[in-house]
């Protein structure tokens, strides 16, 4: 009987103990579990947070087609402009003595922009890489706007100054940026990119649903 009462005590020790480890378990398990949880939580936030700024952004996308389109009318007398400053050419912008401007000049009016009294400059139609880094042209401005000459160049970033005869030799076709061709193409590697934004952030919300309905 004494050792009959023994093995019961002893049995009632390991069961208590075993319930012990087991609620340790429990606990341990279901704090790891929460903290999953919230991990997973914080990542479903992550992810619709960036899947909201890929559809603004994808609203701003056709807004910037809708500015390369109209901008696109514009191309041959842009490519005028360009291969007039390429070759240090004045630029005759209309005939001041009729009162008219032709294409190039009324281009030249929407994007003109005053440095000071004399001297304007268009960052936003043309510029060119060059050892300076990215420059636009300055122009004398002759006749009231009815014709133009380069004067000189500035870094469209750091505003620096730069004479005519030092860089004008860099100014050629194939360091243009800016241009028409260009802005498609960047635009097309965004919409790329937003796609598969897009794609991933629906993937991951039909995982997130697959998971909170198991």
């Amino acid at each position: 009987m004494e050792q009959i009462q023994e093995q019961v005590h002893d049995a009632d020790i390991n069961l208590f103990a075993s319930k012990i480890a087991y609620k340790e378990l429990e606990r341990s398990q279901t704090k790891e579990l929460n903290e999953k949880r919230s991990e997973l939580q914080s990542v479903r936030q992550e992810i619709a947070s960036v899947t909201d700024k890929a559809n603004e952004a994808v609203e701003l996308l056709g807004k910037i087609n809708a500015f390369i389109s109209s901008f696109r009318l514009f191309a041959p007398t842009i490519e005028e402009y360009a291969n007039h400053v390429e070759a240090a050419k004045i630029i005759e912008a209309g005939n001041s003595f009729r009162g008219i401007f032709y294409e190039i000049g009324k281009l030249l009016e929407t994007f003109k922009e005053l440095i000071k009294e004399g001297l304007c400059w268009f960052p936003r139609l043309m510029r060119w890489k060059t050892s300076k880094g990215e420059v636009a042209p300055v122009f004398i401005e002759k006749s009231n706007g009815y014709s133009y000459s380069v004067y000189g160049y500035i870094n469209v970033d750091t505003k620096e100054y730069y004479s005519k005869e030092s860089i004008q030799w860099e100014i050629k076709a194939g360091n243009r940026t800016g241009t028409v061709e260009q802005m498609d193409a960047n635009v097309e590697a965004m919409a790329r990119d937003l796609q598969e934004i897009l794609r991933i952030g629906a993937e991951q919300k039909r995982l997130w649903e697959v998971y909170e309905g198991r």
